[in-house]
Order: structure tokens, then C-alpha cells, then sequence
């Protein structure tokens, strides 16, 4: 077989020995064979040209294989070439990883949407081939209905959800639990999980669907106030201690608890009395149902410096203090510490004029 160097479109270079190129038979003399490679790349050009113009013509719906799989999108033979169809492209939820739906061999329907003629490159699409799901949603969804759905994949940031059809909502992290304290959606969520949804946005713009799992889920507070009344007695866990109280976890509802109803000794503070993670029982001193805020009372609970007082002294017993205040009605002496006793005028000696504050 002879190839004419002016029918060969190939450089002189000793690299394309033993390469295998196509070509097209020209003639035939005896024993030679003449070909052309221009010719058969003509040709080629030719029927990839009518091929096109069929095809984009009429909006054809083609069926190719799948050639290679790369992470940004997949290699498609549809006959007279090989197009790529963008990892975009494959799916109306937007850009998905082409490894998890596709392998080498894989039968596919596309529909061209790009040629360049100038590289030759043939851009091909696989959702363009499906109903646009986005068309119809506003007529079969709305803000405000639950739906169940399937999780597919799980962010630091928040958890995608499949609503079928190739719908895909957000479900954000602030949005899976009322629990405040939450670290990372897989606490609460993995993949598969079947679950239950309220949409709280659909944006047709920018074709995106919010969901939300907390808004089908009774709130904690709400809870807390149809078990609890103010002066109840319950018990909490410290979570948080901070230089003016202490957050006590009661259930999944924190409650504060402020240094001055910690303890009767007005200079003691939470950080000195209590520790992180430590139980302890307190009262429900009051519930701001607006503001969602509990506080909660401790000192209460706690024997009261005068009750151990008068448990250790009696009436006509004779004691010392130290005078804190003096006011026209008479004198506050401090008899122990947190323990303040009035000496009205009356009961004073003639000698009170001499008595300064601290004597």
C-alpha cells in the first residue's frame, strides 16, 4: 500500500513509524495500493458536518457510549466523534461528581449543544435530554410543605438533600435541630438517611430549594414550659460559667442562674461555687416566653446565714458586731459575715453618740 506524500497530511517525522492512521483507497494498479489520508479526513469532516446539522437541527436525542470518565465530566462516542459532556451538564441538582453515576462502557443519552468547529470540540449535554424539573416546580411545590427526602451529601456548612426527580434542596446547619449547640451535621444526619422536611424558600432564579428539619420538630422551649412552671424545682447540668453567673443546662434549654442567686454571701461568685458539667437543683424564678430566657434561683434552696445563726445563739444572748451603718433610726451592726442585725434608736445607751462605723 503506497501513500503519496501529498495525500498523507503527516509531517516527516520518524515518530508516526508504525503509528495506525486511517486512510482511504484511492486506486489499485496490481500489486500497489494508492490512499489518501486528506481525502478520508475530508470525508470524515464531511459526514461529522452532516451529522451535526442533523442533529442540532432537529434537537436529537443521541445515544453514545461512554469512553472515559474524568472528574470534570465524561467522554462520549456518538458515532462519527467523541464529545465531552461537562460535569455541569449531567444533572439539573448543578455540578456533580461524574465517578459516582458513570463507568467506561456505560450506554448514555445526550443532545449536542456546543461545536467548535476551530478545535473541533463538541460539547454535550445529559440533563438537556430530561424534563428541566425546575419548569414545573412552582406548581407542584410550595413554601410551607413538607416533603420527605433523602440526604445525599453532608458539608461542615449544612446537608444536600435528593427531592427525586433531580431536585435537590439545602438543608442548612442552623436549620437540622433547635439545639444551639450544635458542631457538625453528621452528628445528627448521614448519608441515606430518609427524613422529613418543611421547604422554607424556593428561588426560581437561581434554582434553589431551602429546607428546613427543625420547623416539623417541637420547639425546646416550648417544651420546657408545657412540664415547667415558675418555682419549680429542677435539677441541671453547669454548662458555661462566666464572671456574672453560671448557664445551667436543664434538659436541652440553658437557664441563668446570676451570682447573686447563687449564694446568701453577696462577694461569692458561680466560678468559686460551682464547676463545668457538675448537677445541681435549682428553682425556676422566672420564664420569658418573648425573649426565651429562664432564671433560675440557687440560694434559695441553700440554708440562709441567719437560720445557722440562730441555731447557734439564743435569745438574751449576748454578742459582738461591727457597725456597718449608722441612720437616724439607729445603728446596722454586722454581727458575722453575711449576717446584719438593726439596733434600733430606742435600744441604744446613752453613751451612742461616741459610736463611729467600724467601732
Amino acid at each position: 500500500m503506497f501513500l503519496p506524500k501529498s495525500l498523507s497530511a503527516l509531517h516527516s517525522d520518524k515518530n508516526h513509524i508504525d503509528r495506525e492512521i486511517e486512510v482511504e483507497v484511492v486506486n489499485i494498479k496490481q500489486s500497489t495500493i494508492v490512499c489518501s489520508r486528506i481525502k478520508h479526513i475530508k470525508e470524515k469532516r464531511k459526514k461529522v458536518k452532516e451529522f451535526l446539522e442533523e442533529m442540532t437541527k432537529e434537537d436529537k436525542v443521541i445515544t453514545g457510549t461512554v469512553t472515559k470518565v474524568v472528574n470534570y465530566g465524561i467522554f462520549v462516542d456518538i458515532g462519527p466523534m467523541e464529545g465531552l459532556v461537562h460535569h455541569s451538564e449531567i444533572s439539573y441538582k448543578g455540578s456533580v461528581n461524574p465517578m459516582k453515576f458513570f463507568t467506561s462502557g456505560d450506554k448514555v443519552d445526550v443532545k449536542i449543544i456546543e461545536f467548535n468547529k476551530k478545535k473541533n470540540h463538541i460539547s454535550l449535554s445529559v440533563k438537556k435530554t430530561m424534563s428541566d424539573p425546575w419548569i414545573s416546580i412552582e406548581e407542584e411545590l410550595e413554601v410551607g410543605y413538607a416533603i420527605e427526602v433523602t440526604v445525599s451529601n453532608i458539608e461542615p456548612y449544612g446537608v444536600f438533600v435528593d427531592l427525586g426527580n433531580d431536585l435537590e434542596g439545602f438543608l442548612h446547619i442552623s436549620e437540622i435541630t433547635w439545639d444551639k449547640n450544635i458542631k457538625h451535621p453528621k452528628d445528627y444526619l448521614k448519608i441515606d438517611d430518609v427524613i422529613t422536611v418543611e421547604i422554607i424558600e424556593i428561588d426560581l432564579d437561581k434554582r434553589q430549594l431551602r429546607v428546613s428539619q427543625k420547623k416539623l420538630q417541637q420547639k425546646p422551649f416550648d417544651d420546657f414550659m408545657s412540664k415547667n412552671r415558675v418555682g419549680d424545682l429542677v435539677k441541671g447540668k453547669v454548662v458555661t460559667l462566666t464572671n456574672f453567673g453560671a448557664f445551667i443546662r436543664i434538659g436541652s434549654i440553658d437557664g441563668l442562674l446570676l451570682n447573686s442567686n447563687a449564694s446568701w454571701d453577696r462577694d461569692s461568685k458561680c466560678t468559686d461555687l460551682l464547676s463545668l458539667e457538675e448537677e445541681i437543683e435549682v428553682k425556676i424564678l422566672s420564664i420569658d416566653k418573648d425573649n426565651e430566657k429562664i432564671s433560675l434561683d440557687r440560694k434559695t434552696l441553700l440554708e440562709t446565714p441567719i437560720f445557722k445563726y440562730s441555731q447557734e445563739h439564743k435569745i438574751n444572748d449576748t454578742v459582738s458586731g461591727i457597725v456597718k451603718d449608722i441612720k437616724d433610726f439607729g445603728i446596722f451592726v454586722e454581727l458575722e459575715k453575711g449576717i446584719h442585725a438593726l439596733l434600733r434608736k430606742e435600744d441604744l445607751s446613752d453613751d451612742s453618740e461616741e459610736i463611729e462605723v467600724g467601732s
